[in-house]
């Protein structure tokens, strides 16, 4: 009869797409090479970054044998994702901004509440803090004592059901919340088996979150505040906006969308994504943009006429909400420096 390894001894991979991070990078990676679950294998890819950051990156494979980088022509973070699965050598993994921190017990314990489930899934809660307070928060919280943990069935019902902030607090459902991001969580590996992130895409993570909440039996969720998503007003999420930008989530929460009927169960997040169409049709600037409304609006309005008119009236409520959130969002927290 087998034994499997105690926790300390398995391998987690720390997948981290870098571009253009040379002021950040030592930061994010000096927090990840601090977590107290030491076994690591941290895959630095260098995405055609012009500023110094392969150079940096080159640097700390040097100082840590836990550190390898994987150089390679720009292809935007799906391509640096996948390339990071490809070349990950851990029975887990988990993925970080490079411009973010993780906080020092976060591996440690995602893994623990994991093993402890037999679940496919971790995931922690985050602190959202502006750049020039993210190091200070680091260090305050570094030993915070553990919270509350959940198990969770039915993650892929959760995901699209549980994403309204005011909602969710309401009805005390805060950890049956999962964003689409695929940072402050870690994954059996297994569940990538199959599944790559569209390269060249701006919405690469919700393009396949619904594929693996379908994959997941079980996921294990922390009240912990582990992950340090630090926001910058330079960043991608900050500064992008064209047509094409708006097309990429549209066509994401629309593939989303589809999953979730398929599975009988109500796309309310997705339908939400969807409204994205409203600024892809401000922002077209060229025919090709044109084109592009044009047909994602006709898709669109097929989606929603899938929908019945019980299903549609708690999607449009839903939606009313999580837009009156956003709105507050983007003049608090998203103004952070």
């Amino acid at each position: 009869m087998s034994i499997d390894p105690p926790a300390f001894e398995r391998t987690v991979s720390v997948i981290v797409p870098v571009y253009n991070a040379v002021d950040h990078l030592g930061a994010c990676i000096a927090s990840i090479l601090s977590q107290t679950h030491q076994r690591l294998d941290v895959i630095l890819v260098d995405d055609g970054s012009t500023d110094g950051s392969g150079d940096l990156c080159d640097e700390l494979a040097a100082a840590d044998s836990r550190v390898r980088v994987i150089h390679q022509i720009n292809g935007g973070i799906g391509a640096a994702q996948n390339a990071g699965l490809d070349a990950s050598r851990g029975e887990y993994i988990t993925f970080c901004d490079n411009d973010d921190l993780m906080s020092p017990h976060l591996i440690e314990r995602l893994l623990s509440i994991l093993i402890q489930t037999d679940a496919d899934m971790s995931c922690c809660r985050w602190w959202n803090v502006g750049a020039s307070a993210a190091t200070a928060a680091l260090a305050q919280h570094a030993d915070d004592p553990p919270g509350i943990a959940i198990t969770i069935d039915d993650a892929a019902r959760s995901y699209q059901s549980v994403f309204s902030a005011a909602l969710r607090r309401l009805r005390k459902q805060e950890l049956r919340y999962f964003s689409e991001a695929n940072w402050g969580k870690l994954y059996r590996a297994a569940l990538f088996d199959g599944i790559r992130f569209p390269p060249g895409r701006f919405a690469q993570d919700v393009a396949v979150a619904m594929d693996l909440y379908l994959n997941m039996r079980r996921v294990s969720s922390c009240s912990d505040r582990l992950y340090y998503w630090v926001q910058r007003g330079d960043s991608v999420s900050h500064s992008l906006r064209s047509a094409s930008y708006y097309h990429d989530i549209v066509r994401a929460h629309a593939r989303s969308f589809e999953a979730a009927l398929a599975h009988r169960i109500l796309p309310a997040r997705a339908y939400y994504g969807l409204t994205a169409l409203r600024f892809e049709k401000r922002s077209v600037r060229s025919s090709a943009d044109a084109a592009l409304y044009r047909s994602d609006r006709a898709l669109v309005r097929s989606l929603a006429a899938r929908l019945g008119p019980m299903q549609r009236v708690r999607c449009i409520a839903a939606c009313m909400i999580r837009q009156a959130e956003v709105v507050v969002y983007n003049r608090t927290v998203h103004r952070r420096r």
